[in-house]
């Protein structure tokens, strides 16, 4: 029997014996697979019923489907000889059953289903789930609910499903009924790998007052962490600052580096050991679909995790999994510093061209303030010094440049115009000072190119990159006359023994010998100068400034490994912990090496204070011109007076 609804969706339940002695069976049984059912959301039902099991008729059966169907795809489907039974994955969605007999068509691993199994003592249910093993069918994406009958254990299940995948990431829930508080308990187990036992915990209860109880249902994969020491074949490759080993195919063999600290922070939150085995990045062979290295490893199941920062790429991906990225690193082109050259304008870079016309107009203003208010003291008396045009703007220039003259302004008013002249002279005379030292420290040499594109240019120059690596692939196959992929074409196949190298220290060694760009990751090469190679080398390799490719790094894994759930929750708490940038500050300090080229060039905001002095300066002359007119009148006024009283005694003779 089949029923079918518009929603693509089929809710699985195998329905084998009793759960219960024979003739004792639940009342209950329906209604708490149908609370379970509720629970979790269950949205794809198929109800494989087998007649005379003691639990439930053909009718009590369409009751735990009763009510789904509006919203959901359900079916009840007979299994007579389910040792017989052939499983298939459907096309499409919409493919149903084959009319063939004994062969059950299911959906793909990726896509949501459940399963409610009634365990057998005759091993009819142990085969199906076997054979869902061998499917891929015991992922998170599938969800389990096994019906134990009476006096029946987990360890009796276990038996039958010795090499059955249940592994850290899969849905299996056992149930059993137990008289004495007659209710069911349901209990969740799984397996941390290959060969291991059942490992067993709490998922809930479920009783006629009570109905369905769960257990504190945090992240499952905080409940099963513990792994019990179970052994992980790790591939990896030595490469600081990521990783040394101490021994290579050594048990617990990393010794230092970063990728190493996250491994063991994750070694210790989980309980595992492992054993690492020096090897390559990992490169696509000839054939374009097997590769050699960590990435072959993981394909061929001779490594379960690649320890190392392994950049997340399409083409990679096709092949094997990754966890949730440890580190987003850069890539730059690296060569030797250019010469140093001069330049006409150089001396000219501390002032922007619109105040270097500023300045000489400033001294003709000065200049002109101190003839006018002179010739306005010598008109009114008030000074017999008559300063020329030429001397004036001599006076002013001479105090803008900190110089002495001979030529003096007497009145107070043209002192005060040369003492604005000389301090803003001084302002500006430090600043320029200042800056011009700074340009001499941290002016950058002439790239001969920045990009790809620019190197296409330079056909004396060579490329190099680390052989068997992403960055490798993503030169050789880059778009078909891109300019990566004619960089790879036109240099690196020119000298493949030296321009792809087996290490960066090597490829640095030859960056050093001039004409010679290194495409690598900043972070690597920031380590090495930073660390290793000596201050004189490490200043004279500098980079382009562009960054060509920002990628993820992380753990490699076999495709659908059971581990990529559990380490992903790991990492993810590690990194809303802060421990992962901890660890990137330990091994980056100061990742930005090379000083930053920018220098302050002043304008008008700048140097605004110099012209206020200067205005201030003006005003406070023409005031003190003013003034000094007043007391000159006054003086004469009283020479006048003194002249007029004195001029009778000199013409009277009696006195």
């Amino acid at each position: 029997m089949r029923v079918k609804c518009q929603r693509w969706f089929l809710l699985m339940a195998i329905v084998g014996h009793s759960i219960m002695p024979q003739g004792c069976a639940s009342p209950h049984v329906v209604q708490m697979i149908r609370d379970v059912i509720t629970h979790k959301q269950w949205d794809y039902v198929t109800l494989l019923y087998t007649e005379n099991n003691g639990l439930m008729t053909i009718v009590e059966a369409m009751q735990v489907l009763a009510g789904l169907v509006s919203s959901m795809s359900a079916a009840i489907i007979p299994l007579y000889r389910l040792q017989q039974l052939s499983l298939h994955f459907a096309q499409s969605d919409d493919k149903g059953t084959s009319d063939k007999q004994n062969i059950m068509y299911l959906r793909k691993p990726h896509y949501r289903a459940q399963f409610i199994i009634m365990w057998d003592i005759e091993g009819f249910t142990a085969t199906f789930m076997n054979k869902a093993s061998q499917l891929g069918l015991f992922t998170q994406q599938q969800e389990w609910l096994v019906l134990l009958p009476y006096n029946t254990t987990i360890k009796d299940m276990e038996h039958f499903l010795k090499d059955a995948s249940i592994y850290i990431d899969s849905e299996v829930i056992v149930c059993h009924y137990d008289l004495e508080t007659e209710s069911f308990i349901l209990r969740e187990v799984w397996r941390v790998g290959k060969g291991k036992p059942f490992l067993e915990g709490p998922w809930g209860s479920w009783s006629a007052d009570q109905r369905l109880i769960t257990a504190p249902l945090e992240n499952k994969y905080d409940r099963r962490k513990d792994m019990k020491g179970f052994h992980l074949r790790v591939a990896t490759i030595v490469t600081m600052p990521y990783e040394s080993l101490i021994s290579d195919q050594r048990p617990q063999n990393f010794r230092e580096g970063y990728v190493v600290d996250v491994w063991h922070t994750l070694q210790e939150q989980l309980n595992f050991t492992y054993t690492a085995t020096n090897t390559l990045f990992g490169s696509l062979q000839a054939d374009g679909i097997t590769w050699n290295g960590m990435v072959g490893m993981l394909q061929t199941d001779e490594a379960d995790v690649a320890v190392a920062p392994l950049s997340i790429t399409k083409i990679r991906s096709i092949s094997i999994d990754f966890t949730l990225p440890i580190q987003i690193v850069s890539t730059r082109l690296y060569i030797r510093r250019p010469i140093l050259e001069g330049t006409w304008t150089l001396y000219t870079q501390p002032f922007s061209g619109y105040f270097w016309i500023c300045i000489p107009i400033s001294i003709l203003v000065c200049a002109a303030v101190l003839l006018v208010l002179n010739w306005i003291t010598v008109c009114l008396q008030m000074n017999d010094h008559i300063i020329l045009p030429q001397e004036a703007f001599w006076v002013m220039f001479s105090g803008i440049v900190q110089q002495s003259t001979e030529i003096e302004p007497r009145p107070v008013s043209g002192k005060i115009v040369f003492f604005s002249g000389f301090w803003m002279g001084m302002i500006l005379l430090t600043c320029y000072s200042a800056i011009l030292v700074s340009i001499l420290t941290t002016r950058q040499p002439q790239l001969p190119f920045k990009d790809f594109q620019g190197l296409l240019k330079q056909p004396d120059w060579n490329l190099g990159v680390r052989t068997n690596t992403a960055l490798a692939d993503s030169l050789a196959l880059a778009a078909p006359n891109s300019p990566m992929r004619l960089s790879w074409e036109q240099f690196v196949g020119k000298d493949p023994v030296n321009n792809l190298p087996s290490n960066n220290d090597d490829a640095l060694a030859n960056v050093l010998k001039g004409k010679y760009a290194f495409f690598a990751n900043k972070e690597y090469i920031i380590y090495r100068l930073q660390r290793k190679l000596p201050l004189r080398q490490a200043m004279n390799i500098v980079d382009t400034k562009s960054d060509f490719l920002k990628r993820g790094i992380g753990f490699g894994l076999q495709k659908g490994s059971p581990y990529k759930n559990i380490f992903n929750h790991m990492l993810w708490k590690m990194t809303q912990k802060g421990h992962i940038n901890r660890m990137k500050r330990k091994w980056w300090p100061n990742i930005d090496r090379n000083p930053d080229p920018y220098y302050p060039t002043p304008g008008f905001k700048e140097v605004f204070t110099v012209f206020t002095i200067l205005g201030g300066g003006m005003v406070l002359a023409i005031v003190f011109l003013v003034f000094e007119h007043f007391i000159n009148m006054r003086r004469q006024h009283n020479n006048q007076s003194t002249d007029l009283t004195t001029q009778p005694n000199k013409s009277n003779p009696l006195l």
